[in-house]
């Protein structure tokens, strides 16, 4: 009953930070990402509402045969006529494998009309990509909290690619950008990759920290040729990947037939069950990353805006639509320049800063600078609010990360210390001692006298006199006597 109470709650405040969040995209970051025109230059970016409310998606991408269709079926336990699995290339369609009432195919144009499906930005590949594409409906509890998609082998072969009739590379990179893991999957016995797996694998770099590696059909070899099998995988991904260290991979053979080799069982079962671990936590950790998505949509938004008021600012006020259109095309060839100036200016690393040459592509397809806005002063401090107060908010809701003690409030009250000596002690911010006293009266009447000397020096003795007669409403001759006595005091002459 506990462990139920506790499921209960987590979803209620799941709940709550995704409306939150939802709420913060479309009153304060959307509205500057279309006044920024922040979508023209990043056209695979856009983001819905049913997207930020999805059920967590693992995106299974490998060649042909590598099993991505069986490992589906042996996470799901669905038995489905429309799961083809073949030794030779037999899924030739994107599917995304929902949770519903009764099993059912929905063809891929009327899928992205379903608000409750997050695919309404797959109609920009046309119709040749919706017609491979469906979704496929399941009543498997996992599906309650997860979505399987379902990709076609990739192929080698220029003759292959071009037949598909859509750009295969891009719909693989608007999914993994929308997906919560990405499988890599590869067969123990065929370790060469295409130049078009390849592409793909490049194509998601920056989605790298969501890539996890699987090596199938791992039982039908031995120990040692595993471990051959295994390092040249690794060296090969880490050519591509380019990083020092490869994503996780999983070891074993992901189906439900019993194990060839019966050696490496231990090893095989242990990886299973890390692979569903990872599956089982996605859920739990789902707000965490639609959180980390909107900071860096806002991160993204914050430097696409400097970047388009510092081109502005470069754009004459006057002149011909010959003379604008040279002096635009003259910007988009110079930006290094620009993104030196921004970098400069707002302190933004250079891994902040989009890609200069699609960026300048981007830049050369735009009509008018015109339209950027002179001044992202309000613009910057409302981003820098949904980033610094906003969204902490969310955050020490599903964080789970707890105080340290030196910053919690002791009784309700927080406490200050200064260091005097060997002895940590609580500042009251005022010293009682009556030599503390002494001396700081000291001190006042030496600074008083100090400006006095100088006053009397700068002005002259005349001068000074005159003052006093305008501002103090005393006797005059009182007046002399007392500016005599402290002159002769201080200095020992007559004045």
């Amino acid at each position: 009953m506990a462990v139920a109470a506790d499921e209960r709650m987590t979803d209620d405040t799941s709940r709550m930070v995704v409306q939150r969040l939802k709420s913060l995209y479309m009153d304060l970051l959307r509205p500057i990402e279309v006044d920024s025109f922040f979508l023209h230059f990043n056209s695979e970016s856009t983001l819905t509402v049913s997207e930020l409310e999805a059920r967590p998606q693992v995106l299974l991408i490998g060649q042909y045969s590598t099993g991505k269709t069986s490992l589906i079926k042996w996470v799901t336990g669905i038995e489905s006529p429309f799961f083809d699995i073949r030794p030779q290339p037999s899924t030739d369609k994107f599917m995304a494998v929902v949770h519903g009432d009764e099993e059912k195919v929905i063809n891929g144009d009327a899928a992205t009309c379903l608000p409750e499906l997050p695919y309404s930005g797959l109609s920009r590949f046309g119709s040749s990509f919706l017609g491979k594409f469906q979704v496929l409906v399941e009543s498997a509890h996992i599906l309650k909290q997860i979505t399987f998609i379902d990709t076609p082998g990739v192929l080698s072969g220029d003759k292959q690619r071009i037949s598909r009739g859509y750009d295969f590379m891009k719909v693989c990179r608007w999914l993994a950008a929308r997906s919560d893991l990405i499988l890599l999957l590869f067969d123990a016995h065929k370790l060469d990759i295409s130049d078009e797996f390849k592409e793909v694998i490049e194509s998601i770099r920056s989605d790298g920290d969501k890539c996890r590696c699987v090596l199938n059909k791992a039982d039908e070899i031995d120990g040692e040729n595993l471990v051959k099998v295994y390092g040249a995988l690794m060296w090969n991904l880490g050519k591509i990947l380019q990083t020092p260290e490869v994503a996780r991979m999983y070891v074993g053979s992901f189906w439900d037939e019993d194990y060839k080799c019966k050696d490496l069982e231990r090893l095989l079962n242990q990886d299973r069950k890390d692979l569903l671990q990872e599956l089982r936590d996605l859920p739990r950790n789902v707000c965490v990353r639609r959180v980390n998505e909107i900071v860096a949509r806002a991160r993204a938004v914050k430097v696409h805006l400097a970047l388009c008021c510092a081109l502005r600012a470069r754009l004459p006020a006057f002149g011909f639509c010959g003379r604008r259109w040279r002096h635009q095309m003259w910007l988009s060839e110079h930006l290094p320049e620009v993104y030196a100036e921004v970098m400069k200016d707002y302190e933004f690393a250079p891994g902040d800063m989009p890609h200069v040459e699609y960026f300048g592509q981007r830049l050369r397809a735009f009509k008018d600078f015109r339209s950027f806005q002179r001044s992202c002063k309000a613009q910057q401090e409302t981003l820098d609010r949904l980033i610094a107060t906003e969204i902490p908010r969310l955050m020490a809701m599903v964080g789970g990360v707890s105080a340290s003690e030196l910053g919690q409030k002791a009784n309700g009250k927080s406490s200050s210390f200064t260091w005097s000596g060997s002895v940590v002690r609580p500042s009251s911010g005022l010293d009682p001692s009556p030599a503390r006293c002494c001396f700081v009266c000291l001190l006042v009447l030496l600074l008083s006298a100090a400006v006095a000397l100088a006053t009397i020096v700068v002005l002259g003795r005349a001068e000074v006199v005159a003052a006093l007669e305008q501002f103090v409403d005393l006797d005059l001759a009182v007046l002399r006597n007392r500016t005599q006595q402290f002159f002769r005091d201080l200095t020992g002459e007559e004045l």
